[in-house]
């Protein structure tokens, strides 16, 4: 039956259909990506029709705080495309204790970091770094090397539904979505092929070298 609905709302997608039958595969769609028709999936919730919402970013800032309402929205993975975290200023108490948190909510929760540079993680994220050596199966850091190095923006994504993007990470401008299935999944195979082009980097023993 799954596999079947799964098919079914490939299918729909796929050839463009609208109406009656188009919402339906769609939000088929959504249930598939959000764990109820994938069986390797924790759902917290039940997934609803909530409308995307898109929120274009002007400033810097901007974009560390859309990262800080995806802390909060984490269910079961984030995903950390950066150059280096600086910007995000990822260590400080409150974001490592969200993240400790998160962690600590389920054996499956997963967080992801692939990394332009990762000297400034050595250097200067110590919290970052003894919370990698408690969760040193479920809190992976990657340098990025190959076509990977050469990509340009910075993303994060929250359990292929919400993203925040700058497609320029040296500028300020990007865009926050929230409940944008669509593009979440897409934005989750592009990490994915990320974190193919990425080696283990981080250890809980690297600090301050």
């Amino acid at each position: 039956m799954r596999l079947a609905l799964i098919r079914f709302a490939d299918e729909r997608r796929r050839d463009g259909v609208r109406g009656p039958d188009g919402e339906l595969s769609d939000f088929l769609y959504r249930w598939y990506l959000v764990g109820w028709l994938n069986p390797g999936t924790v759902m917290a919730s039940e997934p609803s029709e909530t409308w995307p919402e898109r929120t274009l970013l002007a400033l810097k800032r901007e974009y560390v705080q859309g990262f800080d309402r995806l802390l909060g929205l984490a269910q079961r993975e984030l995903r950390i495309f950066d150059a280096d975290l600086s910007e995000l200023v990822i260590d400080t108490p409150h974001r490592i204790d969200l993240m400790r948190r998160f962690l600590l909510e389920s054996r499956s929760n997963r967080v992801y970091i692939a990394l332009h540079d990762i000297e400034f993680v050595r250097t200067n994220c110590p919290r970052l770094i003894t919370l990698l050596g408690t969760f040193s199966g479920m809190l992976s850091i990657h340098g990025v090397h190959g076509d990977a190095a050469r990509v340009q923006d910075c993303f994060v994504l929250c359990d292929a539904v919400h993203v925040i993007r700058r497609p320029v990470r040296s500028q300020a401008r990007g865009v926050l979505l929230l409940n944008d299935f669509k593009e979440a999944h897409a934005m989750r195979e592009r990490f994915n092929e990320i974190w193919e082009s990425s080696v283990p980097s981080v250890s809980a023993n690297t600090v301050g070298l």
